[in-house]
C-alpha cells in the first residue's frame, strides 16, 4: 500500500472522530451563516486536517487530541491564517532564533510565554498535570509559602511542561528558583483564574 492512501485513511479517521463531536468554536456555512452541515464540515475538516498533517508531520498529527486539531483548524480559518503555515512558521522561527547565541535566551523566553498561556488554559479548564514530579513540587511549594505566611489566595501555581509557574499580582518575596529539582518561575498576573 502506498503512503498516500494510508495518509488519507488516517486523516479520514480523525475527521470522523471530530464529526461525532461538537466543540466550543465551530465554523459557519458561507452560504447560510448557520453552523456547517455535516457534509460541509467533513469537506472543510478534511482539507484543514490534511494541511495540519503536512505542517506538523503525520506522527505528531496522530498523537494530537482531535478536539485540539479541530479547534486549531477552526481558529486558523476564523483568523484567516494559513493553517499549516502557522505551525511551520512557529517551528522555523523558533529554531532560527534559538540557534543564535545573541537571540537564544529571548527565543526560549518566548517559548515559555506560550507555555504559560497553555498552562493558564489548563488551569482555567481544571486540567491539571498528570506529572507526579510537578505535583509533588507544587505541594512542597505550597507548604514552603505557607510557612512564610503567604496566603494561598495571593498566588496561583500553574503547571508548565517541566516547571511550575507562579502567578500573582506582585512578586513573591524569596520565591525559590527551584523546588525538589523542578524550576519555579514567577509570572505577573492574577491569582484568580479567569474564565474562557
Amino acid at each position: 500500500m502506498s503512503q498516500q492512501p494510508c495518509t488519507e485513511y488516517l486523516i479520514r479517521q480523525r475527521v470522523d472522530v471530530a464529526l461525532a463531536n461538537r466543540f466550543r468554536c465551530e465554523l459557519a456555512s458561507p452560504t447560510t451563516g448557520l453552523p456547517m452541515t455535516p457534509e460541509e464540515r467533513r469537506q472543510t475538516l478534511t482539507i484543514l486536517f490534511t494541511e495540519l498533517a503536512r505542517g506538523m508531520g503525520l506522527d505528531r498529527f496522530l498523537e494530537m487530541p482531535v478536539e485540539r486539531l479541530d479547534q486549531f483548524a477552526v481558529m486558523s480559518v476564523v483568523k484567516n491564517h494559513d493553517t499549516a503555515g502557522l505551525l511551520r512558521s512557529l517551528l522555523n522561527s523558533f529554531m532560527i532564533a534559538y540557534s543564535y547565541p545573541e537571540t537564544a535566551d529571548r527565543a526560549f523566553a518566548a517559548l515559555l510565554d506560550i507555555e504559560a498561556l497553555r498552562a493558564e488554559i489548563a488551569d482555567i479548564k481544571r486540567q491539571p498535570t498528570r506529572n507526579p514530579v510537578l505535583e509533588a513540587a507544587a505541594t512542597a511549594l505550597v507548604s514552603l509559602l505557607t510557612e512564610k505566611q503567604i496566603q494561598r489566595s495571593a498566588y496561583r501555581i500553574l503547571y508548565g511542561a517541566d516547571r511550575l509557574l507562579v502567578t500573582s499580582a506582585t512578586p513573591i518575596r524569596d520565591l525559590p528558583s527551584e523546588i525538589n529539582g523542578v524550576p519555579v518561575e514567577y509570572r505577573a498576573g492574577s491569582a484568580v483564574a479567569t474564565t474562557l
